[in-house]
């Protein structure tokens, strides 16, 4: 018996192993869908993206006027603190129809201002401010006060309700 162990076990296993080759891998998957459904999906997800970068074009050039009004809010000094009536009329006049803003004066004009935007405060905190800065250029006003006002204004000039389509 023993005899005849020893003649089927091999000398040696890498004599076994030398008729073997290296198995074959699969084919890649491919990324390419083979349904014809996921053709349409991706279709619609490229038309959906494709329109909401157009809106969001058209509302980043629609707000341009606000990115104006901001930079030049931001430039002025103490001393300008009279053009800023004149900077809030021109934004609400490239915000809203001219007819609708054009005849509103003094707390109207504030008001109007206020109903445009939530949490301004034209009429309560700065009411008449507006119409001293427009018909009294030299008036002298408080620190505290231009303080709230410039951030009123940016206040306004960021948040104010406009449908621009």
């Amino acid at each position: 018996m023993n005899g005849t162990t020893e003649t089927l076990k091999p000398a040696s296993m890498n004599a076994m192993l030398s008729g073997l080759g290296e198995p074959s891998l699969p084919a890649p998957i491919s990324w390419i869908p083979n349904a014809p459904g996921w053709y349409l999906v991706l279709l619609i997800i490229a038309i959906w993206l494709i329109y909401r970068g157009f809106k969001a074009y058209r509302q980043y050039q629609a707000n341009a006027y606000r990115r104006m009004a901001l930079l030049e809010l931001q430039s002025l000094d103490k001393d300008g603190l009279r053009l800023i009536p004149q900077l809030l009329r021109r934004t609400a006049l490239n915000a809203y129809p001219r007819h609708q803003v054009s005849p509103l004066l003094g707390s109207e004009w504030e008001k109007w201002l206020d109903e445009q935007c939530k949490n301004s405060q034209f009429s309560s905190q700065l009411s008449g401010l507006l119409a001293t800065l427009s018909y009294a250029p030299n008036a002298s006003i408080n620190e505290s006060a231009a303080h709230n006002l410039i951030a009123q204004t940016a206040h306004w000039i960021k948040h104010h309700e406009v449908n621009h389509d």
